[in-house]
């Protein structure tokens, strides 16, 4: 990432200082006022980068060497370091570096500093702590700590810094820090910064402070210019060397006061969507993965969006991602499985354990409530604690979406939905009675047994469902309304089909997932990952013979709305399923990209199965596969309905915000299934292993939620 330089900034004119006396005498007044934070602040121009910290917020204050000028207003005397000067730092754990918080934190936290410095009569909470870091974290003063809200672990450590090395503009080690400052202020206060001692016209220029410390030593040559000296051998031979040829004695300079001042209008904007990331399988076998997950897919959202949208920010609209762990805490059955597992190849069995025995959890009576309850309290506790930190954020019509991963999207659409699988349990003994009754036949007592157990099951279905319905209506079982659902790398559709769900004939997905619970509905895969199922062919039965839509690459120049993408049906159908099957592997070869509504970007090359401008036409195909074949007998009937459901929708473009009751039936509102882009290089079967969980740090993905989040985004 490139960072602007100094010249880049607008830099205000400086605002006269008084001296240190005059500044005393009004530093009490100013020093807990957050009104006294307000400063002029240098203008950013919208092409500015800006550096993002691991929570994802943006400062446009970054650690680039290049960056040697001050911007906020120069002063004309030593006096006490005003609030502006002072930078917090924080650094995680392992992390040599420390990174600075953005203005408006830094300033919240000096402001708490100096007031519990000047607590004597205890009048403070010591425990309240201040939100930083977008939101995610909160910060513990006294102890010097930043902790995560929304999840355990990722504590980090902060810093106050006051002097600054040169270069880097890393903070100095606060027990160094606070001996210089003493040491500074006792001999230069009041005395003007541009006081430079009078030096011989050969030679070095004259010390005028010292002061040692056991591995270093600091010179002072002038009130603003101060050299520290390491005092390791090595040091102090190149010293002596440089003063033999009479050169100028080097060392590291040092800064007093950060290099840009801190202001309250450094801070995020507003969250206007909230948007919870449910992880799947897997978690189990690596505790607070979602977060590291949730982590990547944040940071590519907000890199996106500042490179393409930079003046989003200004609408004052910020999507957040909160992780959602659901699995940590389940005790499930314990450790029966675990020790009934063999030991021959107890490594991998202990993977299979922690990972796929999830969904052998999910389908079992037994369990399924467990995990669904745990979900479903996780989502709700984390918006009851969002919502007490952001009080604006259901004032201000907030929206909540979701995206799930795996089965973590079965999970979240039974909770939303309240499927209940005690209607297949109902079928399942209804089904029993049936063959118990043809195996009566001949037996007038025993059928009229069963025909009395059929009664009884079905009035217990009724109760049952009467109980189900009234709990539903009496309490949502989120206390949030959802916009949208992202599916990424579902088998929601096949746990559909085993259920029974089956097309409806018309446009409509309300038998699947009604727009009255979730607004929008989006089903994202990879085209080699291995647990990933299509959800449109549950709609309308002819989908089948449609590609998804193609999702495009984040790059891309040139993007088609996907509103206004036309659908495409696959290349060809035989009659053998062998052949067929290859056809529609090689999808990604013969048909993406190919219509002109497609533009891709020159970075990215594919092969193409079609003219320049050429687009595939169903009618066309059926009509040469009856010149040109003899398979017509065997698939007439079928190519024919096909035929038909082709040329009917051609009649009508779908547009997927007009009025449902305007939308042909044999075309669905909007699309459902949308596909990742295999890249030129990609290994079809290496992806096999890896793409179910590509989601994360894939930037595409991350593009496309982005401008579904924010539909306007989308617009060319």
């Amino acid at each position: 990432m490139e960072f602007p330089s100094p010249a880049d900034f607008t830099i205000k004119t400086p605002r006269g200082s008084s001296s240190s006396s005059a500044a005393s005498s009004s530093m009490t007044e100013r020093m807990y006022s957050l009104d006294s934070f307000l400063q002029e602040r240098p203008n950013l121009s919208d092409d500015d980068e800006f550096e993002l910290d691991s929570s994802g917020t943006r400062s446009p204050f970054t650690d680039s060497p290049s960056h040697k000028k001050y911007l906020f207003p120069q002063k004309e005397f030593v006096d006490e370091l005003r609030p502006e000067e002072i930078r917090w730092f924080y650094k995680n754990e392992g992390e040599k570096r420390w990174r600075a918080f953005i203005g408006y934190d830094s300033l919240r936290i000096e402001c708490r500093y100096r007031a519990l410095a000047c607590d004597s009569n205890g009048d403070i909470d010591v425990n309240e702590r201040i939100l930083v870091r977008g939101g995610l974290y909160d910060v513990e003063v006294e102890n010097k700590r930043c902790h995560p809200i929304y999840w355990t672990g990722d504590v980090s450590e902060i810093m106050r810094g006051t002097w600054f090395y040169d270069g880097t503009w890393q903070p100095m080690e606060e027990v160094y820090a606070l001996q210089i400052e003493k040491e500074h202020m006792a001999n230069f206060a009041n005395r003007r910064l541009d006081e430079v001692p009078v030096a011989p016209p050969k030679g070095q220029r004259p010390v005028i402070h010292n002061l040692k410390f056991q591995d270093f030593h600091v010179d002072w040559n002038a009130p603003n210019e101060i050299y520290l000296f390491s005092e390791s051998a090595s040091s102090k031979l190149m010293r002596q060397v440089t003063k033999s040829l009479g050169w100028q004695k080097s060392g590291n300079q040092l800064h007093r006061g950060y290099r840009y001042e801190a202001m309250m209008e450094d801070k995020p904007p507003d969250i206007g969507h909230l948007v919870f990331v449910v992880h799947g399988i897997g978690q189990k076998m690596e505790t607070g993965a979602i977060v590291k997950c949730c982590k990547d897919l944040r940071e590519r959202v907000v890199h996106l969006k500042q490179k393409f949208f930079p003046d989003f920010d200004h609408h004052n609209k910020r999507s957040e991602f909160l992780p959602v762990e659901w699995r940590s805490s389940l005790k499930l059955d314990g450790d029966t499985v675990e020790s009934i597992t063999p030991h021959k190849m107890r490594g991998m069995r202990n993977i299979l354990n922690s990972s796929a025995m999830d969904i052998l959890y999910y389908t079992s009576p037994l369990y399924r409530s467990e995990i669904t309850h745990s979900l479903q309290h996780e989502m709700n506790r984390l918006y009851a604690l969002f919502c007490s930190r952001h009080p604006y954020f259901e004032v201000n019509g907030g929206k909540v979406s979701v995206v799930a991963h795996s089965l973590g999207c079965v999970i979240t659409y039974d909770i939303i939905t309240g499927w209940n699988p005690m209607k297949l349990y109902d079928e399942f003994v209804t089904s029993v009675i049936d063959e118990e009754v043809e195996d009566a036949e001949g037996s007038n007592k025993l059928q009229e047994e069963l025909e009395q157990a059929r009664k009884r099951v079905s009035e217990l279905e009724a109760s049952l469902k009467s109980v189900h319905e009234r709990q539903v209506k009496a309490k949502q079982p989120l206390q949030f309304k959802l916009e949208n659902l992202f599916c990424l790398g579902s088998p929601l559709a096949v746990f559909l089909a085993l259920r029974g769900v089956r097309p409806q004939g018309k446009g409509s997905h309300d038998h699947i997932l009604p727009t009255s619970i979730c607004k929008r509905l989006f089903n994202v895969y990879h085209p080699s990952d291995p647990v990933a199922y299509r959800l449109e062919p549950l709609c309308l039965k002819h989908y089948a013979t449609i590609t998804p839509l193609s999702i495009h690459f984040y790059d891309n120049s040139k993007k088609t709305p996907y509103v206004k993408m036309k659908r495409k049906a696959y290349a060809a159908f035989k009659s053998s399923s062998e052949e067929s099957d290859h056809k529609s592997s090689k999808l990604d070869e013969s048909t993406e990209g190919s219509g002109p509504d497609e533009q891709d970007s020159p970075s990215h090359t594919r092969k193409s199965g079609t003219g320049k401008g050429q687009k595939f036409s169903l009618s066309k195909w059926l009509t040469d596969f009856r010149a040109n074949k003899k398979g017509e007998d065997s698939l007439a009937a079928e190519l024919k309905m096909l035929q038909k459901m082709d040329n009917d929708a051609e009649k009508f473009q779908v547009k997927v915000y007009l009025d449902p009751k305007d939308i042909d039936k044999t075309e669905l509102e909007y699309r459902l299934d949308y596909q990742l882009r295999e890249r030129s290089l990609e290994n079809s079967y290496m992806s096999v292993l890896t793409s179910h969980f590509c989601y994360w740090t894939n930037k595409d993905t991350a593009f496309f939620i982005l401008t579904h989040l924010h539909p306007e985004l989308q617009e060319p």
